[in-house]
């Protein structure tokens, strides 16, 4: 039941119909509501699992760049930029729940859950431009930030010619703006288009 909501959730969204959930698992929906409710603890889960995958991919920058929090920025930008697959990344996929659990009058507890990886997510950028001995560590991480989250809601809405296309240009820019050497032409990884 975990891995047919997982399935579902990726593609289709969190307020998928249970009851394909459980036909997919090969179970019915009273078995499903025995051990999962109506769904919050599979949503819990499915949260839990993209918060992990996004963590993981900061572990590997950390690893692939010890002690060069320029780099690990960097190379951040240049992913995000250039994602090919990016409906199934971590990252988007725990935007478009967010946008799900939202609901104008209440706040859905499990949108807590988004909001403190968000919140982590901002402090590790932080951290990294303080780190980076840059100006204005909380500013720039912020700007870096708004460039970022802006690209991951924009892709596949402008075709070929895409604004996130310059993620990785705007974002050195401004790092180079608060202090950053400026990236030699054969350090910077080609531009994708």
């Amino acid at each position: 039941m975990i891995e047919a909501a997982d399935r579902f959730f990726r593609l289709l969204g969190i307020r998928v119909e249970p009851s394909l959930i459980a036909h997919d698992a090969h179970t019915n929906m009273d078995t499903l509501i025995k051990y999962f409710g109506h769904g919050d603890p599979l949503v819990d889960r499915f949260i839990k699992s993209l918060v992990a995958d996004a963590e993981e991919y900061w572990r590997g920058r950390s690893e692939e760049y010890p002690n060069d929090p320029v780099s690990q920025l960097r190379e951040w930008l240049a992913y995000e930029g250039h994602q090919t697959g990016y409906m199934m990344e971590p990252a988007v996929l725990l935007s478009r729940t967010a946008a799900e659990l939202f609901e104008p009058l209440k706040h859905h507890p499990l949108l807590k859950e988004i909001e403190n990886y968000w919140q982590a997510e901002r402090r590790r950028v932080v951290g990294l431009c303080k780190a980076a001995k840059l100006r204005d560590p909380l500013e720039l991480a912020d700007k870096l930030l708004l460039l970022v989250h802006g690209a991951r809601n924009e892709r596949g809405a402008y075709g070929s010619l895409k604004p996130s296309r310059l993620l990785q240009k705007a974002g050195n820019e401004m790092m180079v703006a608060h202090g950053a050497q400026n990236e030699s032409a054969g350090d910077r990884p080609e531009e994708l288009d």
